[in-house]
């Protein structure tokens, strides 16, 4: 695609998992167009993963999600709770508008097309998934379904636009200040750095992805007896999961790491031997900084949404096919898949996990002692 572009704007309205998917093509669209001016369009809660000027020369927010993946809301409402924002892109008078995201829905074509026609850019670029994305200037192939994973099917974008795409590593930013945190946390929570320390995050943003309370707790059983391990479980303020499941593991004295920032989660992410999951944001800060862990993934695709980094030690696990699967809904009456996953089946993963995990600090811990001899 020619031509010059001096403002450009680009939209990811996903959860934190996609804003971190994203970073190889916000990378890339970056370096392609060094000299435009380019802001980032995003929700307030995932633009924490972010360092933004290695993406954008500033950055603005819905007001809401507007194209969240959570419950249906009004398209009238999703529009007029940011009209404000819309009114002032307007202004802006873009070259280029780029889409990231995937459209899911023909309801979330129509909200895009309204979206995209009140902004006025004068080329509109994204992703024609199975063909909902009629409306752009420069359709770039998607399928909803297929094996792809989702940070390639985002530098499809990028290359349609004569971007370098060979770095594919996503990132995910963790300051000093945040590392200082953690370091201070552990030592006021008790942690012991000669035990193994797992972090299980047993919520998720969306429901159907959430793996029985029950069955985590089983799991932490196992890793207490086995390994004596120190589990810290985190999640969000309102995840009274994770206050059930400590209760139930009370004898294990977990942690609580509660309400943490994304920059402070990935601090403590760094610190931890292993991180068990389900298929929610969390795991894909483990995935970018190379922390091994076990995702539960139960109704989507993981083919499309699950580990990336060929370097992070990781184990997924599935639930049985079902004729529904994989699917994008946010409710289920039946919960067919997640139900299928057993403790065994997370287990094995974990198992399996900590064999490579022992083996390396091993072979560490027979490195050290050689160089000081």
């Amino acid at each position: 695609m020619s031509g010059k572009y001096e403002k450009i704007l680009i939209m990811e309205a996903g959860g934190i998992g996609d804003i971190i998917m994203s970073t190889p093509v916000l990378r890339a669209l970056r370096e392609r167009f060094s000299n435009s001016d380019i802001t980032l369009l995003t929700v307030p809660r995932t633009a924490q993963a972010l360092n933004i000027k290695h993406y954008a020369n500033r950055i603005l927010y819905f007001k809401q999600e507007a194209f969240s993946k959570g419950p249906s809301k009004s398209i009238y409402k999703q529009i007029f709770s940011n009209l404000k924002l819309l009114l002032g892109l307007r202004k802006e008078r873009f070259d280029m508008m780029v889409d990231l995201e995937a459209i899911e829905t023909w309801k979330s074509s129509l909200l895009r097309y309204i979206f995209y026609k009140s902004v006025g850019a004068k080329n509109k670029v994204g992703r024609n998934s199975d063909g909902k994305g009629f409306f752009l200037d420069v359709k770039v192939h998607d399928d909803l379904f297929g094996t792809v994973h989702e940070v390639d099917r985002k530098l499809l974008i990028a290359r349609e636009l004569g971007a370098d795409t060979n770095n594919t590593k996503q990132e995910f930013s963790i300051s000093s200040e945040d590392r200082e945190f953690i370091n201070n946390w552990l030592l006021d929570s008790g942690v012991d750095d000669n035990r193994t320390v797992v972090a299980i995050q047993p919520g998720a943003f969306v429901p159907t992805r959430q793996w029985k309370s029950q069955r985590f707790i089983e799991v932490g059983k196992r890793l207490c007896q086995k390994y004596g391990a120190q589990i810290i479980l985190t999640g969000g303020n309102n995840d009274n999961v994770v206050y059930e499941i400590k209760d139930e593991l009370k004898d294990a004295k977990p942690i609580l790491a509660i309400g943490f920032s994304l920059g402070r989660l990935g601090a403590l992410l760094e610190r931890v031997q292993l991180f068990i999951s389900n298929d929610t944001g969390p795991f894909h800060i483990a995935d970018a900084i190379n922390t091994p862990f076990v995702v539960i993934f139960g109704p989507e695709n993981f083919h499309r949404y699950g580990p990336y980094d060929t370097k992070s030690k990781s184990r997924i696990v599935t639930g049985m096919k079902v004729s529904c699967s994989p699917c994008l809904k946010y409710e289920c009456r039946t919960h067919e898949c997640m139900e299928s996953i057993t403790p065994d089946m997370v287990w094995e993963g974990v198992e399996s996990l900590m064999k490579e995990i022992v083996k390396e600090k091993l072979s560490k811990e027979g490195t050290s002692d050689m160089s000081s001899s």
